[in-house]
C-alpha cells in the first residue's frame, strides 16, 4: 500500500513538473508533442538570441569519462556513405545532443529550477523502471524506453507510417525482447539499461544510425541538424524541421552547445567556453 502511494505522489510530481512550462507562458501557447520521441513538453517560442549555453559541473565530468564510450559508439554507428560526416563529425552531433538534453529552456529561463531538473529526471527514471508501464524519457540521452525497443528491433518509423526495418545493433544492451512475460517488464529492463551512462551513449549514437536510414528513405540532405531533429521529434526533412516550432526551439538550443562539444572533443576547457556568449 505504501509502494502504491509513494507511486501516485511520484507520477503527480512528474505531471506538476512537466506542466510547469504553463507557469511561464502566454496561456495560448499550445504544447507540440511527438508520437515518437521526447517527454518534456516544449512550446513554441519567439525567434530570438541563441541561448548561452550552461553544463553542470557534474554534466561535465560524466561527459569526460565518457569521452572514449562516445568516441567509439560514433565509429560504430555513423555510415559515412549515408552520412557524409567522418566518425569525429558524428560523435559531435551526439555531444551536441547530449550538452542540449541536460538543460532544458524552462531551467534557462528561471535559473531555481536548474536545482529542480535532476530530481525531476530521476523520478521519472524511477516510474519506468517501477514496472507500471511507465514510458518517460530517461536523461542521460533522453530517450523513451519504448523508442529504445524500437533501435532494439531494428524498427523505423517511416514519414507514411509504415514501419521499415534496419541493420541497427545495441552493443551491450542485454535485452531480450521476447523474453519478457509482459511489456511493463521490458519498459522496466530497457529503462535500467538506458539509464547507465555508457549505454544510454550506445542507444543514442543507434538511434543517430536509423536517423541515417530514415534520411537516406526520403532522401532528406544530412547534417547535425537532421540527426537532432530527428533524436527530438523524429523528422528529418529540413522543411518539416522549420516548421515544427519544438524541432525548431531545439534546434536553435543546440546550436548554441556546438562550440562547446567542439571544445569537449579537442580537449580544451569545457567550463570556460561554456560561459562564453555565443
Amino acid at each position: 500500500m505504501v509502494q502504491i502511494w509513494a507511486l501516485g505522489v511520484t507520477l503527480i510530481v512528474i505531471y506538476l513538473l512537466g506542466q510547469r512550462v504553463a507557469l511561464a507562458t502566454e496561456t495560448e501557447a499550445t504544447p507540440i508533442s511527438s508520437r515518437h520521441h521526447g517527454s518534456r513538453p516544449n512550446l513554441a517560442r519567439p525567434p530570438g538570441l541563441s541561448i548561452e549555453p550552461y553544463i553542470r559541473p557534474e554534466m561535465g565530468q560524466r561527459m569526460q569519462r565518457l569521452r572514449p564510450a562516445i568516441l567509439a559508439a560514433a565509429s560504430r554507428h555513423n555510415r559515412e556513405e549515408l552520412s557524409g560526416m567522418s566518425d569525429q563529425q558524428f560523435a559531435l552531433v551526439m555531444v551536441t545532443i547530449l550538452y542540449n538534453e541536460h538543460f532544458g529552456w524552462f531551467e534557462e529561463d528561471i535559473a531555481p529550477l536548474r536545482a529542480v531538473t535532476p530530481l525531476y529526471q530521476d523520478l521519472q527514471r524511477r516510474v519506468n523502471a517501477s514496472g507500471v508501464g511507465g514510458d518517460f524519457s530517461v536523461w542521460p540521452a533522453n530517450l523513451r524506453p519504448s523508442v529504445a525497443l524500437e533501435i532494439l528491433r531494428g524498427e523505423l518509423p517511416l514519414a507514411d507510417g509504415r514501419v521499415a526495418y534496419v541493420p541497427v545493433h545495441v552493443l551491450g544492451s542485454q535485452i531480450d525482447v521476447e523474453g519478457y512475460a509482459s511489456r511493463e517488464a521490458l519498459l522496466a529492463a530497457i529503462t535500467d539499461e538506458i539509464s547507465r551512462d555508457d549505454l544510454a551513449v550506445e542507444y543514442l549514437a543507434a538511434n543517430l544510425e536509423r536517423g541515417l536510414y530514415r534520411a537516406a528513405a526520403e532522401g532528406a540532405p544530412v547534417s547535425w541538424r537532421t540527426l537532432a531533429a530527428w533524436h527530438n521529434q523524429g523528422i528529418v526533412c529540413p522543411q518539416a524541421a522549420r516548421a515544427n516550432p519544438t524541432a525548431h526551439d531545439y534546434l536553435r538550443r543546440a546550436a548554441a552547445y556546438l562550440p562547446a562539444a567542439k571544445a569537449f572533443l579537442h580537449q580544451k576547457s569545457l567550463h570556460a567556453l561554456a560561459l562564453q556568449p555565443i
